[in-house]
């Protein structure tokens, strides 16, 4: 499911919502391990190394995208706003050493579905939509990523 919107501040935003088989514990635990992330935390077409993140409110996160036809590197970054386990992560998106004002930002919601966990994530920050080969099919492959890392499918 997804959503393209603005806010009252009329700032460009979308929402891609999946539902994993897997717990919301598990879910929690892949958007927070170092190692669990750097197995999916990239499109198709790329890896990750250099992760690092340190989880809770005012911590930062940094990590590294590379191109595996071109050898292009992205450097991505930013700081975590708000760290409720299991429940809900915010933090800005962009260059790593980039300021949080100004900055787009990401909000994870975990909702347990019985056995399962529907992952709500929206992005504050840029217009995306399907098809724009861009930031919204970027986080919709990484997304898919992250559904195969849970199921075994992509080892971290």
């Amino acid at each position: 499911m997804t959503t393209s919107e603005t806010s009252p501040d009329d700032a460009p935003q979308f929402t891609i919502t999946r539902i994993f088989d897997a717990p919301r514990e598990l879910v929690w635990r892949a958007w927070t391990d170092e190692a669990d992330l750097a197995a999916w935390l990239h499109p198709f077409g790329v890896s990750t190394d250099t992760v690092a993140f340190d989880v809770r409110v005012g911590g930062r996160y940094q990590y590294t995208m590379t191109n595996d036809e071109t050898g292009e590197r992205f450097p991505t970054g930013g700081e975590f706003l708000e760290v409720e386990p299991i429940d809900r992560l915010v933090f800005t998106w962009g260059e790593p050493e980039a300021p949080v004002e100004g900055a787009p930002v990401i909000t994870l919601t975990l909702t347990p579905q019985r056995e399962r966990t529907e992952l709500i994530f929206h992005l504050r920050g840029y217009d995306g939509s399907p098809g724009d080969d861009f930031v919204y099919d970027g986080w919709d492959e990484a997304l898919t990523n992250f559904g195969r890392h849970l199921a075994g499918e992509i080892l971290g």
